[in-house]
């Protein structure tokens, strides 16, 4: 007897798609064809952005990703300081590398959290959701928010860091240290998150390139690509650090990726506390820019995200023009390919080691 297909939606309020919505044809409990159903989250930021100033700009480009304020925040400035041929200072350069590696430890701790709590281990989740914090009173000593530090600014950044706040960053390093050793003990030695990962959405090199996959979900296939490495901006060129890569491509490859993508940010932060030097925090930056236009782009914690800004009147104080292209776009239609033909119980564990955020794609 021939079974009977039947539609099923999720979302946008299922805790387990991210505030996406999704519509899911089913024979059984086999999943036959995934279609996202795009729009719930969208503000019109990159429209907002034209009635803005380039200093105010920095504020909506932070929100499109609150979870890392200061790797959305870089693509911009560096845009408009291109087009403005300012060059910030370099205690403010490494100010901003600092804040940037802090910001893709953040994200990367509240991810781990969230997956955990699809995957029904709800201890796991309250323990990264705690650990992040250190992160975050970090952010509130150097900018007095949490999660809207708006430091990173055209021309350099707003604030400088003291003696007591590079104390504060080493002593949650040590203590983030601690913990991913735990973390892997507790994940990549669970026997239950074993079984809900291993094997689960495969993703092939070949089709990671073919959907244009970049970040740890690249990385978890097997390929070597990070822009801090390929094509190195800021002072990424004087660090030492490795790309973590993994071959097998499921979602188990992918959250192993992550913990040790923390841990080289962890690395990467160490060797800057000891380059910083005192300096100046921020060049004049021109009220108004040229004509002309860049195209910038960042390694964030989900992968690659560009910005392309375009100045088209040497009066205005605002862009003509501003472009974001995240990586969650992509990364919420590979679900469509990963997902086809496995289990309705493995869906959570597919779309949730993506990490495809809202707001990276429904600007």
């Amino acid at each position: 007897m021939e079974r009977e297909e039947m539609v099923i939606y999720m979302g946008p309020q299922h805790p387990s798609v991210h505030g996406y919505s999704l519509k899911l044809k089913l024979v059984g409990d086999y999943i036959m064809e995934v279609e996202p159903l795009m729009g719930y989250f969208h503000r019109s930021a990159e429209k907002v952005m034209e009635f803005r100033t380039f200093d105010q700009c920095t504020l909506v480009m932070e929100r499109l990703s609150m979870l890392e304020p200061m790797l959305l925040q870089y693509p911009f400035v560096d845009a408009v300081e291109k087009i403005a041929g300012v060059e910030p200072p370099q205690r403010a350069e490494y100010l901003r590398l600092l804040t940037m590696e802090l910001s893709r430890i953040h994200s990367l701790l509240f991810w781990m959290g969230q997956y955990s709590a699809e995957l029904g281990l709800f201890t796991l989740m309250m323990w990264p959701w705690r650990d992040r914090e250190y992160i975050l009173d970090i952010f509130e000593k150097i900018s007095g928010a949490r999660h809207t530090p708006a430091y990173i600014v055209p021309g350099g950044v707003r604030w400088d860091v003291n003696d007591d706040v590079i104390k504060q960053i080493r002593d949650a390093l040590k203590y983030l240290r601690r913990r991913i050793k735990l973390y892997r003990e507790m994940f990549l030695e669970s026997p239950a998150f074993k079984l809900r990962t291993v094997g689960i959405g495969v993703l092939k090199p070949v089709d990671a390139i073919k959907y244009s996959v970049t970040g740890p979900n690249l990385k978890a296939s097997g390929i070597k690509a990070d822009l801090r490495k390929d094509f190195p901006y800021s002072f990424y060129d004087e660090v030492d650090f490795e790309v973590p890569t993994e071959s097998d491509g499921d979602a188990y490859a992918r959250m192993k990726v992550r913990l040790t993508e923390i841990e080289v940010a962890m690395n990467i932060i160490e060797q800057i506390i000891l380059r910083m030097s005192k300096g100046e925090l921020r060049t004049k930056f021109p009220r108004t820019l040229p004509v002309g236009d860049h195209y910038s782009r960042v390694e964030e914690a989900r992968g690659v995200l560009g910005v392309y800004v375009r100045a088209m009147n040497e009066k205005s104080q605002q862009p003509y023009r501003v472009k974001v292209r995240g990586p969650s776009f992509n990364h919420m239609y590979l679900v469509q390919y990963l997902a086809r033909g496995g289990h309705l119980a493995d869906f959570p564990a597919v779309m949730g080691s993506l990490d495809a955020y809202p707001g990276d794609m429904d600007r």
